[in-house]
């Protein structure tokens, strides 16, 4: 069965007696001043296609990361390299 049209709804809803006109403007006016739904953050990644995090995967993606290096040495790297205007020529 195909959807109805809002042209058909309206016009159903016009055919109907005033009372349940009146009706049907409370249920719609009721209906739409309610929030929607809020939905869990479990529903979220669900629909995201996500799933729990796994911690020995997390793992991996940083085990290019030598073990006796601190992070701060590999942010000082980082910036030094982002500084020195010589490895950002093309030619």
């Amino acid at each position: 069965m195909a959807d109805p049209t809002l042209e058909k709804i309206v016009q159903d809803a016009a055919s109907l007696p005033p009372e349940q006109q009146q009706l049907l403007i409370q249920m719609l006016v009721a209906r739409l001043s309610r929030p929607p739904a809020k939905k869990s953050i479990e529903q979220i990644a669900t629909e995201q296609g996500k799933g729990p995090l796994i911690f020995s995967e997390i793992r991996e993606l940083g085990s290019f990361f030598p073990e006796d290096e601190s992070i701060d040495d590999l942010v000082g790297t980082v910036r030094s390299l982002r500084q020195d205007k010589s490895a950002r020529k093309l030619d």
